[in-house]
């Protein structure tokens, strides 16, 4: 395997990996909970919270496990690109806004990122979307083997 589909690799699965698990977080809590984190970034209209709260951990659940099985790569790491930087505007709305939020709302009850730490991380997510853009369907993936005719 070649540096870069290494590479590719390697951004596919964590990425996947983590959109699967911040979804399941928040789609495992009442919806209600997710939407007060999305009130409290005031940028939204109150009544997109709730529906937005109730999608959002789906969507994360199913480019994650597109990206973890190399389904549709680029299409998913494309979203992925997406979603991260929807949620790094909604961090630095926050932050030029000087709104204080305790907890980013990134892994629901799981884990508490200051929206400083969520930046850093967010930002580096996207990064390695960005990767499996790049790299697209490669080595371990449905969409190379389909490809190659397996």
């Amino acid at each position: 395997m070649k540096p870069r589909q290494a590479a590719g690799l390697a951004a596919r699965l964590i990425v996947g990996a983590v959109l699967i698990y911040a979804g399941a977080t928040k789609a495992a809590a009442p919806a209600e909970e997710f939407a007060l984190v999305i009130q409290s970034y005031d940028v939204v209209p109150l009544w997109v919270a709730l529906p937005l709260a109730g999608l959002l951990p789906w969507l994360e659940m199913i480019v994650g496990w597109a990206l973890l099985l190399g389904v549709e790569t680029t299409a998913a790491a494309a979203v992925a690109i997406s979603m991260f930087g929807l949620f790094l505007a909604a961090l630095l709305s926050v932050l030029a806004r000087d709104i204080p939020i305790p907890n980013c709302g990134c892994f629901g009850d799981a884990m508490h990122f200051t929206p400083t730490q969520a930046l850093l991380f967010d930002s580096v997510m996207a990064a390695l979307s960005w990767t499996a853009f790049r790299t697209g369907a490669g080595p371990a993936s449905l969409d190379g083997w389909s490809q190659r005719g397996l």
